[in-house]
């Protein structure tokens, strides 16, 4: 097997790679995602309960120790704290947010 034919295998799974392969790890198109806003409104347990910043009605829950950790504050200083993420379309209508600033 020569190196030429290893470029035309996949990094995931290692098939050979044609066009009905790829329909099969599809990815989202880099720059797909957007920065959205949110304020975390609630500590409750161990959880964090955030919104977005432009629309109260869409409330989540996160790790309250998670979220401060990757926003670099301490856990007490999470609430009332507004802070901005990039936002990712994943499979199955699933948001994978990366990139975390306070705001």
């Amino acid at each position: 097997m020569d190196a030429s034919q290893d470029d035309l295998r996949c990094g995931l799974c290692g098939q050979a790679v044609n066009p009905r392969h790829e329909q099969h790890h599809e990815e989202p198109v880099v720059g797909t995602g957007k920065r959205v806003e949110y304020v975390v409104v609630e500590l409750r347990g161990a959880s964090a309960l955030f919104q977005a910043a432009d629309a109260p009605s869409r409330t989540r829950q996160t790790g309250a120790a998670d979220l401060a950790e990757q926003l670099g504050i301490d856990l007490p200083d999470l609430l009332g704290r507004h802070y901005t993420c990039r936002e990712t379309p994943g499979e199955y209508g699933g948001v994978f947010r990366s990139g975390f600033q306070l705001a």
